[in-house]
């Protein structure tokens, strides 16, 4: 369902410059984009284009003339009530009380239908996100990743109309995992009295500890001798840890409100020979040279400033970068679409060489698009919350949801651009003011709630949208709170293809905001039957709104508060 403003005023626009140049009034040879911005001051309309601009220097008229062309054409839409120029180059639009009624009506009519839109066509796409290392907790940055992850895959698929999967990477095998095993045992080694030097690049975190103590529980009888660590020993150890690792991260995504259609091991790809084909693959196209003993992949042929990098070592083992390429492919013959990787800002340089291997498989550079995430800093107020050394770990993300809650955590962890540092304020993630924004969104839909349980109770009857007078919503406010929901399906459908959740966060704050000066400056239920009908037609609309985004988000609508 489209509901568009943006591609009513760009369809007008394209068939306006088509008759110009076909009568001759304006010539060129490619008709440039044609880009609908809101602009930053309210005087300029609710839309704007800067066409005109564009079109001057390509067509020798002036951005004038320019515009009055295309003005001519747009005059006559009833879904706008205002179409001006503006120097240098501008036109503005302002859209008609009548559209803004109407909107009021679909949304009421169609609810969450209303942010639906069909340019996915249903093609496949796949968003794999956090895929944390099973060697310890999630800490905040995975937290970032999550919220970014399903948030996108949220956008894609309920808003955009594509068909999504969230995938889960498990890298489950190779030098992380053995250090781990070594530390499991160390601490078990430990725990029974007996003196055993700690591996220097151990990891020391206390969760090691208690996963010591749960292998001397449940697997001691499958032990090797004392003081012995047999390849066996070392085997069992590993298993048994990144499973139980495993089973935390889960446990604490859900508990974020992520779930996974999907979990991928780095294992399995091994174990079915799938990595030394798709390198054999690779050197049968030209792509893998041998030097020193090892197979090189030639990075340096699609990007001239990356280096070549080693798929298989001399000793005869792969590296992650070996398996990654065959996980990549296994996605594509899959049948996916479009694969979106979500990394760390610590994966920032890994982004080009995947990028050559796909080229090298045969698929298109743009079918796989990786977003990177920056680093999180958690503070109370203005002190910054150090992560601990004694533990040897990050703040895990855990204690951030057993200090704010899962709504709080997304809303900040959504607050800003992906590709920005994100300071993260738990006290102001804990208030119950104004000043926590995500806050303030959720008492915008409780106090909406309240407002119609009030009507409800007062046994006044809301006519259908079609049979209310709308017109009667002539207020600032009013008409502000139209107008965004009249921009959401546009806002949702930028985000989309943006890859960018934050626009949502941004929209719910300026509607919240914009309401509660509404509800301060007028009062809902009043002597005026007809007025009060319509603003909680109004109101009903904007709680559908932003229950439909926070859910997009993942972030509750409360009632009550």
């Amino acid at each position: 369902m489209d509901n568009s403003v943006k591609l009513l005023i760009e369809n007008n626009l394209k068939k306006a410059l088509q008759e110009a140049k076909n009568t001759g009034l304006i010539s060129w040879e490619v008709i440039p984009p044609v880009f609908i911005s809101q602009p930053k001051r309210k005087e300029w309309g609710d839309l704007s284009t800067n066409l005109p601009f564009l079109l001057s220097e390509k067509s020798g008229r002036s951005t004038f003339e320019i515009a009055q062309i295309l003005i001519g054409s747009l005059e006559k839409e009833d879904f706008l009530s205002q179409v001006e120029f503006a120097s240098p180059g501008f036109i503005n639009f302002f859209i008609s009380p009548n559209y803004l009624h109407q909107t009021l009506e679909k949304i009421l009519t169609q609810k969450e239908e209303f942010t639906c839109f069909s340019h996915g066509e249903g093609r496949r796409v796949q968003v794999e996100f956090v895929s944390a290392n099973p060697t310890g907790p999630l800490h905040v940055g995975h937290g970032r990743g999550a919220a970014l992850g399903d948030s996108l895959a949220n956008i894609l698929s309920k808003a955009t109309g594509y068909q999504v999967q969230k995938e889960y990477y498990v890298n489950d095998i190779g030098g992380q995992i053995e250090r781990l095993s070594r530390s499991v045992w160390a601490r078990l080694e430990q725990l029974e009295g007996r003196k055993v030097s700690f591996p220097e690049d151990g990891y020391k975190g206390e969760y090691v500890i208690q996963i010591a103590k749960e292998a001397r529980d449940e697997l001691r009888d499958e032990f090797a001798p004392p003081g012995e660590l047999s390849q066996k020993t070392l085997k069992l150890l590993g298993d048994f840890t990144v499973r139980k690792i495993l089973d935390k991260i889960k446990k604490d995504l859900v508990r974020f409100g992520v779930k996974y259609d999907s979990w991928v091991t780095e294992s399995s790809f091994h174990q079915e020979n799938r990595v030394s084909e798709v390198v054999s693959n690779l050197k049968d196209k030209g792509f893998v040279y041998e030097k020193e003993g090892a197979l090189w992949f030639k990075t340096s042929e699609f990007f001239e400033n990356q280096e070549d990098r080693v798929l298989r070592r001399k000793n005869g083992e792969y590296t992650y970068f070996a398996s990654d390429i065959a996980y990549h492919q296994d996605k594509f013959q899959r049948g996916l679409d479009w694969i979106i990787d979500v990394w760390g800002a610590d994966h920032i340089g890994y982004v080009p060489r995947m990028k050559a291997a796909i080229q090298a498989l045969g698929y298109p550079k743009d079918s796989l698009q990786v977003i990177i995430y920056q680093l999180v800093t958690l503070k109370r107020g203005k002190k910054r919350i150090s992560a601990s050394t004694r533990q040897g770990e990050s703040v895990p993300l855990s204690q951030v949801l057993d200090e704010v809650g899962k709504d709080a955590a997304r809303f900040f962890f959504l607050s800003r651009t992906c590709d920005s540092h994100l300071d993260f304020d738990l006290e102001l993630a804990k208030k119950q003011t104004p000043e926590n924004p995500v806050f303030y969104v959720q008492y915008a839909h409780a106090r909406i709630s309240s407002v119609l349980d009030k009507a409800r109770d007062k046994g006044i009857k809301v006519p259908p949208p079609s049979k209310a007078k709308l017109d009667l919503l002539v207020a600032p406010e009013e008409r502000e709170l139209m107008r965004e929901l009249c921009l959401l399906p546009d806002m949702l459908k930028e985000s989309g293809e943006s890859l960018e959740p934050h626009r949502l966060t941004t929209w719910l704050q300026s509607v919240a905001t914009i309401f509660h000066q509404f509800y301060t400056l007028h009062q809902v239920i009043g002597q005026d039957e007809d007025l009060s009908s319509a603003r909680l037609l109004l109101v009903k609309a904007v709680q559908i709104a932003l229950r439909d985004v926070l859910s997009l988000l993942g972030i509750s609508a409360p009632e009550k508060m």
